[in-house]
């Protein structure tokens, strides 16, 4: 029981771990983002000024202002795909295979525990059975092997309850 309460520990520490990193990288994420953005508003401020000036006089007003236009939203876009770009770091590698290991463990209890679970069933329809022919059966046919599966199990529960 007490290796289960640590598995489940275990994935409860990585989950927030997990959480914690997330956060981080979400938070580094947004001030990157807003950095970049102030940052591309005051250059693409000024050097809007100046190639307005120097294209005016070669495509006119409106096709200045048009190129000028495009080539902002274009580098607003390769900005905001360098912010918002996602590698995965060692230390989400680490926590998801931890999380990963926990999981593990913790299905494999569950297997022992339906194992233990089938096999208390099947020594419950044995007593069930002993008493059956106890309780039906002629008195004089009545011998200790009716009562062996309950016997079995009475020394068992003894045993463990000395144990612990």
């Amino acid at each position: 029981m007490d290796a289960l309460l640590q598995r489940l520990a275990l994935l409860a520490r990585t989950e927030a771990l997990s959480l914690r990193i997330r956060a981080r990288h979400a938070a580094r994420t947004a001030a990157l983002s807003a950095v970049a953005l102030v940052a591309a508003m005051f250059a693409f401020g000024l050097l809007n000024l100046c190639a307005y000036v120097a294209l005016a006089g070669v495509l006119g007003v409106t096709g200045a202002a048009l190129t000028l236009a495009l080539v902002d939203a274009l580098a607003a876009a390769i900005l905001l795909l360098f912010a918002r770009r996602r590698t995965p770091t060692s230390e989400e590698a680490m926590v998801d295979e931890l999380r990963a290991l926990a999981l593990a463990e913790l299905a494999n209890d569950a297997a022992q525990v339906k194992a233990q679970l089938q096999h208390l069933q099947q020594q419950v329809t044995q007593i069930g059975e002993g008493i059956s022919r106890v309780t039906k059966a002629d008195p004089l046919q009545f011998g200790l092997a009716s009562i062996g599966p309950i016997l079995s199990l009475a020394s068992r529960l003894l045993n463990r309850k000395r144990d612990t």
